[in-house]
């Protein structure tokens, strides 16, 4: 639908009302200026009837006779105007422009009877004699008070149809100047208007636009004043509020981006209402890609999916543990859900708080798993050392031999218990260096290893394995020479106890890039592919019944471990079944 300007519009309508107008006034103008004029002309024919009665009575000339009709028509030729004589009987006794024999009884003609009855007559019609439209006014004729006749006088309309013919043309002039000259009027007016409007609805645009600083100028026009200050004061209402709620969303933005738990909001059909960016991480999804869509597309996991519905459904908080698979390994995700309401306690939807107890889970099971290591690891021992015991107790004691070799059972027993204990503790000491700041002081790692050598060359020597220091002549880091050297004896010691007599242990040192690497390298039987792994753990074995007889208690691996982790570093193995194994600790320079 093709729109139009308000100004032609406007126009148009101006114009139409006023020529509406003009039509309306020029007939009634005109209806106004014909019945006037008519009035006019009858007056004007009754005077000339009454003076051709006046001439006649004067003339003392006979209403029949020669006389009369010659004094009738030289009248009607200077007056310009018919005169016709009737007698009482309606007989046509003279007139000035017809034949009166020809002409038929005026009795019943309208004007003529009006006349008769004594009163003026006067009738508009078509002249039988003529053929011409005429207006009549008939005056009674009296001699000595008696009605003789009628005198009538008449005019053709041709001649008021001329005078109102120059009226409409003067009216139709003026109609169209009237017309022009609103329209014009009408088109600045409605101009005026139209401009007015589109200021203010420009200043409405730059409004829906987020431009609130702009203000609409005030108008003289009342009306238009009071609308542009009501548009001004709602942009400013406007602006207010919606940095009101900008810093709302906002500081709920910040929130939500700051909190480590993860939060899920959905609306009552199971579409995302919002998520922040440590759920998506958690869940694994771009949150911002989550908006809009329901929780089966985002994540597809049941209990879940089932929490939500539970939380949809009863309003109520709702808990549970949620198993996720990731790349990194499965991820346990502790899961709050509760309802979603407004001011008004009407439910939205519900709302989702994650947390990741991953590590915590893990830290669980760590723990549990020590306790029943340790518990079996010390149970070996104290049951070998109470059974031994007993035996003594039960008679043992009196053969010399065997006493003395379950005595000396009891010592190795005790001794491996020792260990146990005394690993115990250096792990303990090692996982809690990581608690605090360490005084790390510049130190010679070539000395350090030097004296791990020479601690283990004692060992080695029995077993028939030798060792062999490969580092350059200097080279310093910050460390902490005991600590760091209890870590490289405990790999030496490894390396040796599963080394064959005459094999070689080499202890390396060199520098990569911006670390300094220490390896421990035997050529002894090596380790499986799936154990590398875990060989870092508490109490892991890849043999156990070997590990246990060369009195080992699992743990060496593990204080090494967080010894290092305590400098700052890493450590490595690489092995592979009869290849021999590398040990390496990585130190940052």
């Amino acid at each position: 639908m093709r729109r139009l300007r308000l100004m032609w519009v406007m126009s148009a309508a101006f114009v139409v009302v006023v020529g509406i107008s003009m039509v309306a006034l020029g007939w009634y103008s005109i209806s106004a200026a014909r019945g006037s004029y008519l009035d006019h002309m009858e007056q004007e024919l009754e005077s000339r009837a009454r003076l051709v009665e006046a001439q006649l009575t004067r003339s003392d000339v006979a209403a029949g006779s020669d006389e009369a009709r010659e004094l009738v028509m030289s009248l009607g030729r200077v007056s310009d105007t018919r005169f016709t004589l009737i007698d009482a009987q309606g007989v046509v006794l003279a007139d000035s422009v017809g034949d009166p024999r020809t002409m038929n009884d005026h009795s019943t003609r309208p004007e003529v009877r009006e006349a008769l009855e004594g009163r003026v007559g006067a009738d508009t019609r078509e002249s039988p004699t003529l053929g011409v439209e005429e207006l009549y006014v008939a005056v009674p004729w009296r001699v000595g008070g008696r009605i003789e006749g009628v005198t009538r006088a008449a005019v053709p309309l041709t001649s008021v149809s001329d005078a109102l013919d120059s009226l409409y043309l003067r009216l139709a002039i003026g109609a169209v100047l009237t017309a022009a000259l609103v329209g014009g009027l009408g088109i600045y007016i409605s101009g005026r208007i139209s401009r007015r409007l589109r200021t203010m609805g420009q200043g409405a645009e730059r409004f829906a636009a987020g431009d609130f600083s702009y203000k609409i100028p005030p108008s003289r026009t009342v009306e238009f004043d009071a609308v542009g200050a009501s548009l001004n004061q709602m942009a400013t209402r406007l602006d207010r509020t919606i940095r009101t709620i900008t810093e709302q969303r906002n500081e709920r933005d910040a929130v939500l981006t700051s909190m480590v738990e993860g939060v899920l909001a959905i609306d009552l059909d199971e579409r995302v209402i919002t998520m922040n960016r440590a759920a998506g991480v958690l869940l694994t999804v771009d949150s911002d890609a989550a908006q809009g869509r329901t929780i089966q597309e985002v994540v597809r996991n049941r209990e879940l999916q089932r929490l939500v519905a539970m939380a949809l459904a009863e309003q109520e908080p709702v808990e549970g543990e949620v198993r996720l698979r990731t790349r990194d390994g499965d991820m346990c995700l502790q899961v709050n859900c509760t309802g979603l309401r407004d001011a008004s306690n009407i439910p939205l939807g519900a709302i989702a708080v994650f947390n990741d107890v991953t590590r915590l889970k893990s830290l669980e099971q760590m723990r549990s798993d020590f306790v029943a290591n340790v518990s079996h690891e010390i149970k070996t021992p104290v049951t070998s050392i109470k059974g031994f015991a007993e035996t003594l107790l039960e008679g043992a004691l009196d053969e010399p031999e065997e006493a003395r070799r379950f005595v000396g059972i009891i010592v190795s027993q005790s001794d491996r218990l020792n260990s146990i204990v005394e690993d115990l503790l250096a792990l303990s000491s090692a996982e809690q260096l990581g608690d605090r700041a360490l005084e790390l002081q510049e130190s010679s790692v070539v000395d350090v290893l030097q004296v791990a050598v020479d601690v283990c060359h004692v060992k080695a020597d029995e077993r028939g394995v030798g060792i062999e220091l490969d580092a350059p002549s200097s080279l310093y880091a910050s460390i902490i020479p005991p600590l760091l050297e209890q870590a490289v004896v405990n790999l030496i010691d490894n390396a040796v106890k599963y080394s064959a007599e005459g094999e070689r242990v080499t202890v390396s040192l060199r520098e990569v890039d911006d670390e300094i690497v220490i390896a421990v390298q035997d050529s002894g039987c090596g380790i499986a592919r799936e154990h590398l792994p875990h060989l870092f753990e508490r109490f892991y074995r890849v043999d156990k019944a070997r590990s246990r007889a060369m009195g080992g208690t699992g743990l060496g691996l593990s204080i090494v471990k967080h010894i290092v982790k305590a400098h700052g570093g890493r450590v490595g193995v690489e092995s592979s079944l009869g290849g021999g194994s590398t040990f390496t600790i990585m130190l940052p320079r």
